[in-house]
């Protein structure tokens, strides 16, 4: 996918979160949260039923059978290893460094942060929403997350997905292509994991996401793809409906990929949905949405809860009245203590 189509896809993400930094836990206070509640069971989701998706009478092949998810769940994923390229700057407790994998051929950049100290740390990836590519830094605005978490004892990688920054650019369409580059990231690690200096520094049986907006829909697919992680957080998140993802994207910026989207033969698109697939998911998830959110629906999240709660699926939603697409002051703090104790529960002391 060229750059510059990029260019027109999101300009509803972009975003700076503060910059409040993650206390020690003996602070943590109480935290009130407004829970997701289940709908009442007349209105429980009910997943479509997977469709069978058929060869053509010409027997060509369908082009859109590598975007569903069991196509994607089949394949193979991961080769190469996580190369460190230099060292990018020292903290108290992490040091940062500039790293490069392939994807399916495509160089993928980004940056990791190791804490300091002996012994192996849980991994998180991070997965950034949008934001403009031409200004795209190698650490972008979810920069002081991934710190927050690394200062907490997390080893986070932190991609700079196709398309941003140095890393190349690919496939763009129902953002599959993007996931792509998280499943081979997490085969890397598991193959194998990260070394500094030769000694060994993640603990690759214990992965988590932190992902937000474009992120979060990216997250949901591998998590519907993807066994190997503990814990996702989706912070105010597209929705795993590729129909309803269009439909929102062409309303913002009317782009031939959204229309494509949107004309997805209708005997795949429950097979394209990550929505339909959530049965997959054994990741334990916790999910925030802001109320007055212009950018992506609050119900989109609401959906989500209700879908994989119907399940059974182990999630927690919170939803901050009065809250836009990126938590303002009077919600980060009381954010950042909700998901630290997420990670902590997930991967430190499961």
């Amino acid at each position: 996918m060229k750059r510059w189509l990029i260019l027109f896809i999101f300009t509803l993400t972009a975003c700076t979160p503060a910059q409040t930094p993650i206390p020690e836990i003996a602070e943590i206070p109480t935290i009130t949260r407004t829970p997701f509640q289940p709908a009442p069971a007349t209105e429980t989701f009910t997943p479509h039923p997977l469709p069978t998706a058929t060869a053509s009478p010409s027997n060509t092949p369908d082009p859109y059978l590598p975007y569903t998810i069991e196509n994607m769940r089949a394949r193979n994923y991961g080769g190469g290893v996580i190369q460190i390229l230099e060292k990018l700057e020292e903290s108290g407790s992490f040091t940062r460094y500039k790293v490069l994998y392939l994807s399916d051929g495509l160089k993928i950049y980004g940056f990791m942060n190791v804490p300091k100290g002996e012994g192996v740390f849980p991994v998180i990836i991070a997965i950034h929403g949008y934001s403009d590519p031409n200004n795209y830094q190698l650490t972008p605005y979810s920069t002081s997350a991934a710190d927050d978490l690394s200062n907490a004892g997390y080893l986070v990688i932190h991609p700079n997905l196709r398309g941003y920054g140095e890393s190349d650019n690919g496939d763009f369409l129902y953002r599959a292509g993007l996931a792509v580059d998280i499943l081979n990231l997490i085969a890397i690690l598991k193959e194998e994991g990260i070394k500094v200096g030769g000694i060994e520094k993640s603990k690759t049986d214990r992965i988590g996401i932190w992902s937000h907006s474009m992120g979060g829909e990216i997250a949901l697919r591998v998590i519907a793809v993807s066994d190997d992680i503990k814990a996702t957080m989706l912070y105010a998140p597209m929705t795993g409906d590729i129909i309803k993802n269009a439909q929102t994207y062409q309303k913002i910026v009317a782009h031939p990929i959204f229309q494509k989207e949107l004309e997805t033969p209708a005997h795949l698109i429950a097979a394209i949905s990550p929505l339909y697939h959530y049965y997959h998911v054994t990741s334990a998830i916790h999910l925030y949405h802001g109320t007055a959110d212009a950018l992506i629906p609050v119900q989109y999240s609401q959906e989500t809860c209700l879908a994989l709660t119907s399940l059974g699926k182990e999630i927690d939603c919170t939803f901050y009245e009065g809250a836009a697409h990126t938590f303002n002051n009077n919600y980060t703090a009381q954010f950042e203590y909700s998901f630290y104790n997420f990670f902590e529960t997930h991967l430190k002391n499961p």
